[in-house]
């Protein structure tokens, strides 16, 4: 084969790649709804119906409302009402994360050729931890994550710009400190964020590290900044801050001890180990006939070890989602952020693209495996799942290993199917899995998609169950403009919240889906007495054991009228409450 002909099946493979992730996303804007998403809107919408963070929110992530509530009250202002917010809000979320995308390729195709810098911007792109496209908490401390790195990367990787527009430093610490708000655990990487600044500074030649010192100032600005607004909502009322966050932070679902969750995580490894055998078995095999061969040093043959299992590992969990209809197989984005580790380390004492090398290490790898780190100890989802906080590192590790074998050139093809492997799996489960209700993931050959037709999900096409309760809730909620609305259910319905065109408010002190009957419902209301509900809902198909708070509810709250609104498979109880009783 010729060279034009390698270049022009490059071309044309990358163009495909490029129309599958672009129909991926598409395909996300009107495809699915799940509990999560709702639950990011409706914490926006509380604070936007005069909510105040801490004295009358109670939910544990509660600061991703931050992100979230401009966006809704932007669409209230505008619309007047909340019919097809959720579609506006996945669109301004998929305009975000196309200019992103292009921002990391336009930094970063100079130092990785354009082909690798826009393999991986693609990734980047069609990536989303929870495989909808809302700006849940996690999504929040991604994205954030990745804005504040392209800020940072302009100002410390060398080029003509290194160095200049200190600006770029406060505006990527704001970014910073949002992603912690957003998911405070990933508070980790910021002490990496400082020392990895000043390494920079130092091997730039510069005696004073000025970006470190701008990213501490905006740093202690913007948590000030914060921690007086959150006063103000606590009537400045500091101990009672402290108090009402520990009692936050003491959720029910989260009452488990550091041991108990390393022991949980070590039965679940194992799990994963035994998941991994075969690819790195074929690894292992291809790395020593290769070694035979080629007889390198011992660094770059495990080097080359780890990539291998890498890529292999993503064709498994590949094949392994498709076959289990599960979006859960993304053990490659550990496979890949391991190997890039060694990789830097490798590498470590390579001249050429050093400063490149040095901005990816400090300030997107590194501090990216230690939020990992706490996000591990503190997360209630099983392992496998936690490896979706590892595709930034990956990305890094891959980027580190692009520095040095361009894409595409002759003997480089293996690197351009290792950035492949990477982009296809998200790539391909986006378009043919759709996650349904119950947290169940389905293909769309087996799963009956159902246009919603009113409310803030209206146009959007979902599993049958997931759309007869938005239009349930549509229906029962319709009557109830401007009253307070409780919902007694375990597995909270949060764009219910927003029916009503977003008149109601929120009656109870969480939206999250919670425990059986969390006792701190009752308490809500015994320190606080005016959010007494006017309308509660209960519904029929209950998953979890309500009955303790239903029976707090029968046994204290005046109850006018029950009735029963059903629409499909959905069938909800609506309370009346006489407050005038």
């Amino acid at each position: 084969m010729t060279t034009t002909q390698k270049n022009r099946l490059a071309k044309s493979a990358l163009w495909l790649l490029t129309a599958a992730a672009a129909a991926a996303m598409v395909r996300s804007l009107f495809v699915g709804l799940e509990i999560d998403e709702e639950y990011a809107l409706s914490l926006g919408f509380r604070l936007v119906s005069g909510d105040r963070l801490f004295a009358t929110m109670w939910e544990p992530h509660q600061l991703s409302a931050l992100t979230t509530a401009p966006l809704v009250a932007l669409f209230l202002g505008v619309t007047g009402g909340t019919t097809v917010l959720l579609l506006f809000v996945r669109v301004v979320m998929l305009l975000v994360k196309a200019g992103l995308s292009f921002w990391f390729y336009r930094s970063l195709r100079g130092a990785l050729g354009g082909r690798a810098a826009w393999l991986l911007a693609l990734g980047l792109f069609v990536f989303t931890p929870k495989w909808f496209l809302g700006p849940d908490y996690v999504s929040q401390q991604f994205h954030y994550t990745l804005a504040a790195f392209l800020f940072w990367y302009d100002y410390f990787a060398p080029g003509p710009r290194q160095g200049q527009g200190v600006w770029r430093v406060a505006a990527g610490a704001v970014c910073a400190c949002l992603s912690f708000l957003a998911y405070p655990q990933s508070v980790a990487a910021a002490p990496v964020f400082l020392v990895g600044m000043v390494v920079l500074a130092r091997s730039g030649k510069r005696s004073i590290p000025r970006g470190a010192a701008v990213f501490a100032v905006t740093c202690g600005v913007c948590g000030g900044a914060f921690l007086l607004w959150a006063l103000q909502g606590m009537a400045f009322d500091f101990a009672a801050l402290l108090e009402r966050i520990t009692l936050v932070l003491n959720d029910p679902q989260y009452d488990f001890t550091a041991g108990e969750r390393m022991a949980e995580l070590t039965g679940q490894a194992l799990a994963v180990v035994r998941f991994s055998a075969l690819p790195l078995a074929g690894a292992a095999l291809l790395t020593a006939l290769w070694v035979v061969r080629c007889r390198p040093g011992v660094v770059r043959s495990v080097e080359t070890a780890l990539w291998l299992y890498t890529g292999l590992l993503g064709v498994w969990c590949l094949l392994w989602a498709l076959r289990e209809e599960s979006l859960d197989y993304r053990h490659v984005y550990l496979a890949a952020t391991l190997a890039g580790g060694w990789t830097f380390w490798a590498d470590r004492r390579r001249a050429q693209d050093r400063g490149v090398r040095q901005v990816l290490f400090w300030l997107g790898w590194l501090p990216g495996v230690a939020a990992y780190l706490m996000i591990l100890r503190s997360t209630l989802i099983a392992l496998p799942t936690t490896f979706m906080y590892l595709f930034w590192p990956a990305v890094c590790g891959a980027a580190a290993l692009a520095l040095r074998h361009p894409v595409f050139r002759a003997g480089r093809w293996g690197l351009a199917a290792l950035l492949t492997v990477l982009l296809l799996y998200p790539t391909v489960s986006r378009l043919w899995l759709v996650q349904v209700t119950g947290w169940k993931p389905h293909s769309l050959a087996d799963t009956t998609l159902v246009r919603i037709e009113n409310g803030p999900a209206k146009g959007i096409w979902a599993d049958e169950k997931a759309a007869d309760m938005q239009e349930c809730l549509y229906e029962a909620l319709a009557p109830y403009g401007g009253k307070q609305l409780l919902q007694a259910i375990g597995e909270q319905h949060g764009l219910g919240f927003l029916m009503a065109d977003g008149t109601m408010t929120v009656a109870q002190a969480s939206v999250i889906s919670g425990t059986d009957s969390d006792p701190r419902f009752v308490q809500y209301y015994e320190e606080m007495p005016e959010k007494l509900p006017d309308v509660i809902l209960y519904d029929d198909a209950e998953v979890r054991d309500m009955a303790a708070f239903h029976a707090w509810i029968e046994e204290n709250l005046p109850l006018a009228d029950r009735y029963t609104v059903t629409h499909g498979t959905a069938s909800l109880q609506v309370l009346v409450v006489d407050k005038g009783a």
